[in-house]
């Protein structure tokens, strides 16, 4: 049952906050007692307000169509309206990213292993009773309200909560004993094997894309398999995709590859080290990425298009999103940064330390988890999401991880 929460300040935790961004450098007016309005003066890049929520791992937003903020934490699921007011939580188990579906209802999925769907007001409307080992990323949403889960051991699930508890249909990765070749994908899930960093992403409607530990493969929305491509020595993270269908996935060897439509390796790129989250793609069909100490443009031909690096820049801490005026917005230690297309740094500006990816709302408004049990609202430039094949992770503000050619 949802419950309404005012916003309840703790003195001691932001006296210590406080004082951390004292000592970092923040200035002194973020850490009035009332952080959620900026100062009478402010202009420019600034804070709009931060608001504690009720437990820490804030989570990616999604942001609905009447400009409501969802997030899920380690205690639940909370909502909030465009000027940081809370409107309702939902108590349970650590629900990660929200995906907000057509019709509005929030599905999560748990890092225990549940998934549930919650609706817009706050009501728990779908929450199939399975343990399905836990998860780290939030589902894909296809058409008819399709959803595709990928757990810790690499096993993809599909669900039709609209119509069903039930999985519509699953894959399992391979375990001692198995004997149904039909539904046993590659790897190993034993505890302690390889990582499932990856991400499902549902393209044209029909195809379900899936890095999962060193394979990247592409099924049809009813579980057959169309191809799978051993990309990597190592176990890959989240993919992006571009216009022309051709998908990009970083993984934990300091590479960067791209493979078309038929599962075939185009090219690779080898950065300093691991790509950072996910990479992100413009109108224009150039990558974007970090691997945490730089910021890379890569042209779709795989050649490099500029680097940004300086030595005693803070480590990025979050993948790029990209703004309809060609900003590129990256998180890191204690900052926000803002580039230009062609690399030159806008501006750069102290707030806690991002710990989600940005989202941009279609006013302009910045919002992301910070500081761990916060989330921030930032003033920027005023221009909305980028209309491309993915300017940001999970695609775009209600984070379906779905790219039909229709929905840039």
């Amino acid at each position: 049952m949802a419950t309404s929460v005012p916003y309840r300040n703790s003195r001691l935790l932001r006296a210590i906050l406080c004082a951390t961004l004292l000592a970092v450098g923040f200035s002194v007016s973020s850490c009035k007692k009332n952080s959620g309005q900026p100062p009478a003066s402010a202009s420019g890049p600034h804070l709009k307000w931060n608001v504690r929520t009720l437990t820490s791992g804030v989570s990616h937003p999604a942001i609905g169509r009447d400009g409501t903020i969802y997030v899920g934490t380690s205690g639940g699921a909370e909502a909030f309206d465009p000027a940081g007011k809370m409107l309702w939580k939902v108590t349970y188990a650590s629900p990660g990213t929200p995906v907000i579906a057509d019709d509005g209802t929030l599905y999560f999925e748990s890092h225990h292993g549940l998934v549930l769907g919650i609706s817009s007001d706050g009501q728990l409307v779908w929450q199939p009773k399975l343990g399905l080992i836990g998860f780290k990323a939030p589902p894909a949403l296809g058409p008819d309200t399709s959803l595709f889960y990928v757990n810790t051991a690499s096993d993809l699930w599909a669900f039709q909560p609209t119509r069903s508890d039930r999985e519509s249909w699953s894959l399992s990765t391979f375990r001692e004993g198995s004997l149904d070749s039909a539904t046993i994908l590659p790897g190993t899930a034993r505890v302690g094997g390889a990582a499932q960093n990856g991400a499902p992403i549902v393209y044209g409607d029909s195809t379900v894309l899936l890095p999962r530990q060193n394979f990247l493969h592409a099924f049809s929305t009813n579980g057959s398999s169309y191809w799978r491509n051993e990309l990597s020595p190592g176990d890959l993270g989240m993919a992006a995709i571009g216009r022309d269908g051709t998908i990009y996935v970083g993984d934990d060897r300091s590479i960067l590859y791209a493979v078309d439509p038929s599962g075939a390796t185009k090219w690779r790129f080898d950065l300093s080290s691991s790509v950072h989250g996910s990479p992100v793609v413009d109108a224009d069909g150039v990558i974007y990425c970090t691997d945490g100490v730089a910021v890379y443009a890569i042209n779709p031909d795989g050649s490099l298009k500029w680097r940004y690096y300086k030595p005693k820049e803070p480590y990025f801490v979050t993948p790029p999103t990209l703004a309809a005026n060609g900003t590129l917005y990256i998180g890191a230690e204690f900052g926000l940064l803002a580039f230009a297309p062609d690399g030159i740094l806008k501006w750069k500006t102290r707030v806690m330390s991002p710990t989600s990816p940005i989202t941009i709302a279609p006013d302009g408004t910045l919002y992301f988890g910070c500081g761990y049990s916060w989330l921030c609202s930032f003033e920027a430039e005023g221009s909305p999401l980028m209309q491309s094949s993915w300017p940001k992770p999970y695609h775009d503000i209600r984070n379906t991880s779905r790219y039909s050619g229709m929905n840039e």
